[in-house]
């Protein structure tokens, strides 16, 4: 089995890769601030509800629809998964964020392929952002970047299901309702589910996209017009 994937695996879901998820909660501060999570269990809860209703409907799903479509170089398809699921974000501060992380991610990629041929598709879908024909979302520039560094699909669903559950723990420690232990205690007792998904998760149309959090929408409305915060959302 080729296993030259799993440096860049590493590097795209390391905090270290500047595309900016380190600044974002997730809706975990704004929860935190009104009482609504408050410890350990909590975290886990909120983290489990988000996959089960956001992420595997919605972003996963666009993550491989793009994955499929840079592979076939279908620009017009990458577009339309693009400005779809920017128009499912319902919140100005969350759709801006997956616009800028995904921007980041994409100027990343398109500099660290040297295989020019190979980072066309990359440089196209960059045009489009800058024709304002589409926006360029995270989970559209990142399934444009695990498919020019041959990351498996399964790979990058378990690497996105990974980093959002990362910058979750990472929101919860810093807000100081967890401490790291039990950050990584979290993570162990989501491995078992992360990996059930990304084996058995299968790419579909735009069409079944859906998403179901409203109690996360309604908390980060709220910290859109907090004026202290320490997380972009």
């Amino acid at each position: 089995m080729n296993t030259d994937h799993e440096f860049f695996l590493m590097q795209l879901a390391d905090s270290f890769f500047p595309s900016g998820m380190f600044g974002l909660s997730n809706g975990l501060e704004s929860l935190v601030k009104h009482d609504r999570i408050k410890n350990k269990q909590d975290v886990l809860n909120f983290i489990e509800q988000q996959i089960e209703f956001q992420l595997v409907p919605c972003d996963c799903m666009v993550f491989l629809i793009a994955m499929e479509a840079a592979k076939n170089e279908n620009i017009e398809e990458l577009v339309e998964a693009d400005n779809r699921f920017y128009s499912m974000r319902l919140i100005r501060e969350v759709r801006n964020t997956s616009v800028r992380t995904g921007s980041q991610i994409l100027n990343c990629i398109i500099q660290m392929t040297f295989d020019k041929k190979k980072n066309n598709i990359a440089k196209n879908f960059q045009k489009k952002i800058t024709s304002n024909e589409t926006v360029g979302t995270y989970p559209v520039c990142l399934g444009i970047a695990a498919n020019l560094l041959d990351i498996p699909a399964k790979s990058g669903v378990r690497m996105m299901l990974y980093s959002f559950s990362q910058s979750v723990i990472a929101a919860a420690i810093r807000l100081g309702i967890i401490e790291h232990i039990s950050g990584q205690i979290i993570l162990t007792t989501l491995a078992d589910k992360i990996n059930s998904i990304s084996e058995s998760i299968k790419k579909e149309s735009l069409n079944s996209l859906w998403q179901l959090t409203p109690v996360t929408d309604i908390f980060q409305m709220i910290h859109e017009h907090d004026d202290s915060k320490m997380f972009i959302t």
